[in-house]
């Protein structure tokens, strides 16, 4: 082979290797990850690849909200705009969130999604751990007139201490027979996410006539609006604080 041949068969070899990388790299960036509205908060922006599933808090997985609490009550400080209807016969979803964390407001679109589509079988509700002020005045394009999930504020933070959260957004799927959780988490933790499709197979379970059978004439626990009470042990805020799961990716 000639120079000139040789000079231009490592050109083309080359060409096909940095071509080859490019496309593999392109398939391993966010170029390729998943760009669901509910998982950035504004346009052009991808979404994070996908990670080993995480908890940032104590699980609480199948013990129910009488056993986390210490009775089937939650309580919170008031409701910012109209409370849940009848909890009865109904699956419902707690989301735990502050407005100074990025990832907890780009995951509020997901539960207006929710509150929307599976209003007949779900209950969603927001408890905000920071005050109603801050809610009317929060950054990114969502506001508070846009939504329509209950939200109640908790700035003390009694449910989300219960749980043990140390890491925020974070949710909780409760069912209706117990009012135990089924599913616990970052909503939006790409890779482990609270999806549509997951979703949808736990509130399919009501369509069983054996578990409707087995749904109590009243809900196996209520949200009450209510100060902290001084003579009650509460249990403490995590000693290593609070931060925002996902912050570092904005």
């Amino acid at each position: 082979m000639s120079e000139r041949e040789l000079y231009f068969s490592d050109r083309t070899m080359i060409r096909i290797t940095f071509f080859s990388c490019f496309l593999f790299c392109l398939a391993l960036s966010p170029l390729g990850a998943d760009t669901t509205p509910w998982l950035v908060e504004s346009e052009g922006r991808t979404a994070i690849p996908p990670r080993a599933r995480m908890l940032w808090a104590d699980s609480v997985q199948w013990k129910s909200v009488a056993e986390i609490c210490g009775e089937p009550v939650i309580e919170i400080e008031h409701w910012v705009n109209d409370p849940p209807a009848d909890l009865r016969g109904k699956f419902v979803l707690i989301k735990l969130w502050a407005t100074w964390c990025p990832p907890c407001r780009r995951a509020l679109p997901l539960l207006e999604y929710f509150h929307e589509k599976y209003k007949d079988e779900l209950v969603v509700v927001s408890i905000c751990e920071t005050d109603e002020e801050s809610i009317r005045n929060m950054p990114g394009s969502l506001k508070l007139a846009d939504m329509n999930v209950p939200i109640a504020v908790d700035t003390h933070r009694r449910f989300a201490n219960a749980l043990g959260v140390y890491g925020i957004p974070h949710a909780v799927l409760i069912e209706p027979i117990m009012g135990a959780v089924v599913w616990e988490g970052m909503p939006t933790q790409i890779g482990a996410e609270l999806s549509d499709e997951v979703m949808a197979r736990f509130l399919a379970n009501l369509k069983n006539p054996a578990v409707q059978a087995r749904i109590p004439e009243k809900a196996p626990f209520e949200f009450k609006a209510m100060p902290p009470d001084p003579n009650k042990q509460y249990r403490p805020a995590p000693a290593r604080g609070v931060m925002a799961v996902g912050a570092e990716e904005e």
